[in-house]
């Protein structure tokens, strides 16, 4: 029993003395033969950590890291509106615009807000009070938000599309505000809402999409409204 116990506080002891000061020389220790020594060295050393070799790179935190950017859009279509114009004295005039391009640019707020702005072009005609007709140019600059929903049951390359903005409409031409009844000339701002279908491209970033829009006038200045159809393609980038 003490023999046992006095091997026990040796190895013990050769442990602790091999982990803080190295590997113990045991060429002086007699009682053991070379396979014992062998294997108390092996043990010492697998208590022993590891050495670390090579260089320890600095790795970054994630808050350095660089956000992933949102996806942006361009949008290019046809558009056709007609516009109906308060006349006065509870009268009203229609008049069809031209075909003209659309082109909106916008991103992501979030995954199913976007954001957008742009400009419309068309020509529209407006009868003076001495019967003659003049064409004036239609610019419209639109900026607003818009929801792309997908609908239950629909894959996710098809939306629905909800525009809400505002716009402001510059008609220019020839001839005086006062040669007109409700002269159009000039800028008006105005309310913008929309409502169209749009889908993607198999495997592609192009999309079309479809939308029926309307625009009324605010403020204190002539009013008008007006609705259309936009057609056009869509490119994600």
């Amino acid at each position: 029993m003490r023999k046992t116990l006095f091997t026990f506080l040796l190895l013990a002891g050769l442990a602790a003395n091999g982990v803080c000061a190295g590997l113990p020389d045991l060429r002086r220790q007699a009682a053991w033969g070379d396979k014992e020594k062998k294997e108390f060295l092996n043990f010492i050393r697998s208590d022993q950590p590891a050495p670390q070799g090579g260089q320890v790179k600095y790795v970054p935190d994630g808050n350095g890291a660089r956000r992933p950017r949102k996806a942006r859009y361009a949008a290019l279509a046809l558009v056709s509106d007609t516009m109906i114009i308060d006349t006065g004295g509870g009268r009203t005039k229609t008049e069809t615009t031209t075909l003209g391009p659309k082109l909106l640019v916008g991103g992501h707020l979030f995954s199913w807000v976007r954001y957008y702005a742009g400009v419309k072009y068309n020509r529209i005609g407006q009868d003076r009070l001495d019967g003659t007709r003049a064409h004036f140019s239609h610019l419209e600059i639109p900026a607003g938000i818009e929801l792309a929903l997908i609908p239950l049951g629909t894959p996710h390359t098809r939306y629905v599309l909800l525009r809400s903005g505002v716009s402001s409409h510059l008609f220019s031409g020839p001839g005086d505000k006062s040669d007109f009844n409700a002269p159009l000339k000039g800028w008006h701002p105005a309310w913008n809402l929309g409502l169209g279908y749009e889908w993607q491209f198999a495997n592609s970033n192009w999309r079309f999409h479809s939308l029926a829009e309307g625009y009324r006038s605010m403020g204190g200045g002539l009013r008008f409204y007006g609705t259309g159809l936009t057609a056009g393609f869509v490119y994600t980038f």
